[in-house]
């Protein structure tokens, strides 16, 4: 089961609800911490995208299909002859209806309302967006998650009565990156699990799902020389990927010699795959893709201490949660 299910299962949801749905879409929490923390919902375990990344995993949820049709197969991958951002940037991106426009959706999108690129308009094309607050609010929530909870909370309170499908944008994951799954972050998850059971008990059924989790790194700076040594020496333009999941773009003449040479550089730190034996679009995608088997993997930002992209069970796992409305 995977994120490819999400819109069949907020439609039934919406199918046999007695107010309306509220969707709480919880970047970069893990399953594990989610089943400490959401004591009062019934709660399953979906997989994730290949990488396990915001760009490709919320757009996938949206629309229920993989990243070899919505061509967004990471953070930063090939589109035309150069790399794009696939969050930042401007790509390409097929014009696919979501589950939210189906049905009409009102969002609470906040630090995605003040992206301007062609992805956040593909997840939240034809919804009615409540405004976000300011940047510096986002940004001081984003450093506090009980912080955080209390102003989605507040705003989802102003926003409730008019609504009958209402999704928004929870972000803790600029904090685990930084932070990991501290005592704050369970701390925001029991709150949030608390104001769910009340909206449920009011007659709303809250659906909270994630994108992605996350687990601590270390990258060894050795690794991070030989990877852009590779890439400079033996790549037409740099790496893309997205964290633990990262693949370059050999010269043709280079293709098999890059790949031996990944694996002999990376050794007990990644494996090494052809992007097709993953499922991942060309030519999006670099053809030779190293994905992280241990904390020393070279990712792009090495400042970081949590990260996620990989294919691990705490990368992958992502909860499901549903508050059932009281009858």
């Amino acid at each position: 089961m995977s994120l490819v299910e999400i819109p069949s299962r907020l439609e039934h949801a919406l199918g046999k609800a007695r107010r309306g749905v509220i969707v709480l879409a919880v970047d970069g929490l893990s399953s594990d911490v989610a089943k400490q923390s959401w004591l009062a919902a019934s709660l399953s375990t979906l997989s994730s995208t290949v990488p396990s990344t915001a760009a490709t995993a919320w757009l996938t949820a949206l629309t229920g299909v993989s990243a070899d049709v919505h061509r967004v197969p990471g953070t930063v991958y090939r589109n035309g002859s150069g790399l794009v951002h696939a969050i930042n940037g401007t790509p390409a991106i097929p014009d696919l209806p979501t589950v939210l426009e189906r049905h009409g959706a009102t969002v609470l999108a906040r630090e995605l309302d003040l992206l301007e690129g062609p992805w956040a308009r593909a997840l939240l094309r034809g919804c009615a967006r409540i405004p976000a607050p300011p940047r510096h609010k986002l940004t001081a929530q984003a450093e506090d998650p009980p912080l955080l909870v209390a102003n989605v909370v507040a705003d989802l309170d102003k926003a409730l009565p008019d609504a009958g499908l209402l999704w928004t944008y929870v972000n803790v994951d600029d904090y685990v990156h930084r932070n990991g799954y501290d005592e704050s972050v369970h701390e925001a998850m029991l709150r949030l699990d608390a104001h769910a059971s009340r909206w449920a008990a009011q007659g709303w059924t809250v659906v909270a799902h994630s994108a992605h989790g996350q687990v601590a790194v270390d990258p060894d700076p050795g690794l991070v020389e030989a990877w852009d040594a590779i890439v400079r020496e033996d790549c037409e333009i740099p790496s893309g990927g997205a964290g633990r999941t990262r693949w370059l773009y050999p010269r043709p003449e280079r293709m098999d010699a890059v790949f031996d040479r990944v694996a002999a550089a990376l050794g007990s730190a990644a494996t090494v795959h052809h992007a097709t034996d993953l499922g991942l679009p060309q030519p999006e995608a670099g053809p030779v893709v190293a994905v992280a088997a241990s904390p020393g993997f070279p990712i792009p930002d090495p400042s970081r201490k949590f990260e996620h992209g990989g294919l691990s069970r705490d990368e992958i796992d992502v909860p499901f949660a549903v508050w059932q409305a009281v009858q």
